[in-house]
């Protein structure tokens, strides 16, 4: 199935899909193939606004699609309550990137994985995972995520051999309470961010960075602020201070209003490719004369 979906606001693929936000997308001649659900989907931008989508195994459906990539959504309004950061430099075109709505559980052990590992090695990890216990997908040599009732069958050994090492009784128990009747995404989803944040804290290997991670990608709370080495790095030299627990940045980031997640991802990708941010209120040196603009994906 091939479907052209039109795009509100700018989209950069590359970004989406390298920013360490999902970890089954492959660059592949000029285009971008990845698992959705039980489908191989593979994206291409088409300018001006617009996607050329093409849909192996189980298509989802134009609608689920375009919700997948929020392409209903123009991240720049995230800047109406953080106007303070657009005069950081190199920061508009960022705001291409999409936060995909992906699913919780998969979000949730995909992250488990990422304890001392980056991100190429969370992919390889991921897509052992899938090929090990994963539901195959017609016409596809890939398989989708494994339901937490597959892991949770998993012995631990086989765990750690897929590369999860020490992660793997992490994983496992998360995966058997996931699966049982007393755990409920519905609960989780419509509970208060602190409540459902408190909920992830008491799955096996979920820490705050990690149930923040899972709130942000995986259950669409955007007022969540994952907070690791980079972020820490970036709030503390916007907010100008040397030191500060990350509860704290959190709160103080909460000026930049409901949509602070999002812009989260940004000053993430921006600290860590950019080097140090300039504190907030103070004069910057742009790196061209120009104002930055926010652009579209590019095929390179």
């Amino acid at each position: 199935m091939r479907y052209e979906l039109r795009v509100s606001g700018p989209i950069d693929l590359d970004l989406t899909f390298s920013c360490g936000q999902a970890f089954r997308w492959i660059r592949d001649a000029g285009a971008w193939r990845g698992i959705v659900g039980r489908a191989e989907v593979s994206v291409a931008f088409v300018p001006p606004t617009g996607l050329a989508v093409s849909v192996t195994g189980e298509d989802p459906g134009r609608e689920a699609l375009a919700r997948y990539f929020r392409l209903d959504e123009d991240p720049m309004v995230h800047l109406e309550h953080a106007e303070e950061l657009r005069a950081l430099p190199g920061i508009l075109p960022l705001f291409g990137l999409r936060l995909l709505r992906q699913d919780p559980w998969e979000t949730v052990a995909s992250f488990i994985c990422s304890a001392a590992a980056n991100i190429l090695k969370i992919s390889r990890c991921v897509e052992a995972m899938a090929s090990r216990w994963g539901e195959p997908i017609a016409n596809s040599s890939r398989r989708a995520f494994p339901a937490a009732d597959a892991i949770a069958g998993a012995r631990e050994s086989d765990l750690r051999a897929s590369g999860l090492g020490f992660r793997a009784p992490y994983l496992l128990e998360t995966a058997r309470l996931v699966a049982s009747a007393t755990w409920s995404w519905k609960a989780v989803r419509e509970a208060s961010y602190e409540e459902a944040r408190r909920r992830l804290c008491e799955l096996s290997g979920v820490g705050p960075k990690i149930a923040d991670c899972t709130l942000l990608f995986g259950l669409h709370r955007l007022e969540a602020y994952p907070v690791d080495r980079w972020i820490r790095r970036a709030t503390l030299e916007l907010w100008s201070r040397r030191r500060a627990k990350d509860e704290e940045l959190a709160r103080w980031a909460e000026r930049f209003g409901p949509g602070r997640g999002y812009l989260q991802q940004i000053l993430f990708h921006l600290r860590r490719t950019q080097g140090p941010l300039p504190p907030l209120g103070r004069p910057v040196e742009r790196r061209s004369g120009r104002r930055l603009a926010p652009r579209a994906e590019r095929i390179a």
